[in-house]
């Protein structure tokens, strides 16, 4: 199961990414950002403890997270604002940090995290009308610093006007 996690951008890239999946007969769930409520993560550890593997601050994370521990490839969908997620992915990204282990453990050098869910492929795909050297590396190695403390594979696409066919043709045999 692939599950598109969107932030509204001008293009609809992450509807487009979703028809042209179901079309190809691959099963997938699309989850809008536009109408949700997501809290910032307090790091207050609740989730940890008092009430271990659920926030204690309630949200529309409720109704997101159930559908990302069932997933198995997560593509997020984001506008790109100075080479990072927007805000509302952001938060949703903090509080995913519930369904991965607790724990973390050294894996060649790095601290990493285990994982409850089935999430095993993280795609990010970034979105702005005009990309510069400098926010494509520094999104690039975000995604890939997140990649690397989830434990899992993925990859960066950046998406601009110049690109935007032949990225989402990109994304979408990367999810064959």
């Amino acid at each position: 199961m692939i599950t598109i996690l969107s932030d509204h951008t001008r293009h609809e890239i992450g509807e487009r990414l979703d028809r042209e999946l179901r079309e190809r007969k691959i099963e997938a769930e699309f989850i809008s950002l536009a109408d949700l409520n997501v809290d910032p993560c307090y790091s207050c550890g609740g989730c940890t403890d008092k009430t271990y593997g659920q926030c204690i601050h309630r949200d529309d994370a409720d109704i997101i997270l159930p559908k990302l521990m069932r997933t198995d490839v997560l593509v997020m969908v984001t506008p790109v604002k100075w080479g990072s997620y927007s805000f509302k992915t952001k938060r949703v990204f903090d509080k995913c940090a519930i369904i991965g282990d607790r724990h973390y453990y050294c894996k060649n050098g790095e601290l990493v995290k285990g994982k409850i869910g089935r999430v095993h492929t993280f795609m990010a795909i970034g979105v702005k009308d005009q990309w510069n050297n400098d926010e494509r590396q520094v999104f690039k190695s975000l995604v890939e610093e997140n990649i690397k403390i989830m434990n899992i594979q993925g990859n960066a696409y950046m998406v601009d006007d110049s690109n935007l066919n032949a990225c989402l043709e990109s994304v979408v045999e990367g999810l064959r």
